[in-house]
Formats: structure tokens, C-alpha cells, sequence
């Protein structure tokens, strides 16, 4: 016979299990709009969208933010679910929705008054640029990080943009790449004129979109992966998607 104690201990331990299976854990790098601050009433766009889709299953989300190589990594071993604000190019072996939940486009940013402009790998010789260590900016720039091209100083932290900014500010780079939704945020967000930069280069993202990707090494990755491509398509016809991204002065590129 159980006793009444051991019975009781048993019950917690089934309904405390039961509650950890109805938590979806997510992690990016502050990255805003995209993915921003945790404790903010303005967390990021994705952030927004896969708490609302996940809700309506019975689920929450604990979303956080670190070091983006360390999302990447520990997200693909299993010790967090899912990543937030990736590309394809990023999250090769994990589980990828078929429907994204943003768009990328990136551009070398030099100072207003820059003469400096990227046009091909030559355009590098004798300076020095910014990318954040493991993102993903399309085919061409990547190729050059791969091979550790020595003008390209690769950043990291939970806020690598931010020393982008500064480096490029006190003259360290001659540039950097970057989201123009991004940097425009965080320039508003830091009280600087967006115009302090300009664009320098051509669009260097060659695949466009954009996911919370799911872990390779999680079972429920593709039940995951379902739910979020059909909450996405209620999201769209119901309204609510057009609500989320307005509170962050976006609309829905898919038109």
C-alpha cells in the first residue's frame, strides 16, 4: 500500500513534469526588432508571435538572451528547444518551419561622411569591418568570415551591435553589416540619428527569411515546427500578426 505521503510526493512529481512539458524554451541574442529584451514590454516581434501561437496549445515560452554562438550551439544539442531570429544558412541541421516569421536584409553601414564603399572582396584591402562571430549575412560575406579574411573583426555578447556602433563611432571600422531594421531600432532606442550612417553596399542577404528554428536533438522539434506554420497562417488571416508587428512600426513582408 502507498502511503498517504509517498501518494502525495508522486502527485507533485507528475504535475510538476507535466507543467516542464508544456514549456517551450527560446534563446537569441538581443537582436531587436526581432528579439529584444526579456523583461521588456516590447521583448521582439518573433518573441511576440511564438507566445501567441503557442498559448492556444497549452504551452509558454521561456524566452532569454546570451551569446549568439552559445545559442546556437546549445540550442542544437538540446539543453533549449528552439532559436529565434535565424536564417537558414545558421540552423542547417535543426528543424525549420516552412513558413518564416521574418525577413533579412543586410548591408555594409560606414559613417555619413564615408567615401568607403563594399563592392567585391578587393574593396576590403587596407581596412577593417564588423560582423557579430556566427551570424549568418548571406553567401558572400560568409565565405570571407570561413576564411578568416583579415579585414573582418568578429564581435560577440548579448548586445554585439551595439559595440559594432561604437567601434565604427570612434573610427576602430570602417564599417559594418547589418539589418537595416536592426540598426534602426537600436539607433532609436539609443537616441542617435539614424542618419549618422549610410548604406555602403548592395543587399548581401541572398535567402531572405527568417525562423525560430527548432533543436535537431528534441523529438517534439517537427510537432513544434507544425504548430508554429499553422499558427502563423491563423495569425495572418485573423489580424493579430499585422497587431504585433505594428507595435514595433513594422508591417507584414509578405505583403
Amino acid at each position: 500500500m502507498v502511503k498517504p505521503l509517498s501518494l502525495i510526493l508522486c502527485l507533485i512529481l507528475s504535475f510538476s513534469l507535466q507543467a516542464k512539458d508544456k514549456v517551450i524554451s527560446m534563446r537569441s541574442d538581443i537582436w531587436c526588432p526581432y528579439a529584444c529584451d526579456p523583461k521588456s514590454d516590447h521583448p521582439g516581434f518573433m518573441v511576440e508571435i511564438a507566445r501567441e501561437v503557442f498559448k492556444k496549445k497549452g504551452y509558454t515560452i521561456d524566452y532569454d538572451v546570451m551569446n549568439w554562438a552559445r545559442v546556437l550551439s546549445d540550442v542544437k544539442i538540446g539543453e533549449y528547444d528552439a532559436v529565434i531570429g535565424a536564417s537558414r544558412a545558421d540552423v542547417r541541421e535543426f528543424v525549420i518551419p516552412q513558413v518564416p516569421t521574418g525577413i533579412l536584409v543586410n548591408y555594409f553601414w560606414a559613417l555619413k561622411d564615408s567615401r568607403w564603399s563594399y563592392k567585391d572582396e578587393g574593396s576590403l584591402d587596407y581596412v577593417s569591418v564588423g560582423t557579430v562571430n556566427d551570424y549568418s549575412y548571406g553567401d558572400e560575406i560568409d565565405k570571407l568570415v570561413k576564411k578568416k579574411h583579415k579585414s573582418i573583426k568578429e564581435v560577440s555578447g548579448e548586445s554585439p551591435l551595439l559595440r559594432l556602433i561604437q567601434m565604427t563611432e570612434s573610427g576602430r571600422l570602417m564599417a559594418f553589416v547589418e539589418n537595416p531594421l536592426v540598426l534602426g531600432y537600436n539607433m532609436k532606442k539609443l537616441n542617435k540619428d539614424k542618419k549618422i550612417f549610410k548604406a555602403v553596399s548592395k543587399n548581401l542577404a541572398n535567402d531572405p527569411d527568417l525562423f525560430i528554428a527548432f533543436s535537431p536533438s528534441n523529438p517534439k522539434s517537427k510537432e513544434y515546427a507544425k504548430i508554429l506554420d499553422e499558427g502563423m497562417e491563423e495569425l495572418r488571416k485573423s489580424g493579430k500578426l499585422k497587431e504585433i508587428l505594428l507595435r514595433y512600426g513594422l508591417s507584414d513582408w509578405a505583403g
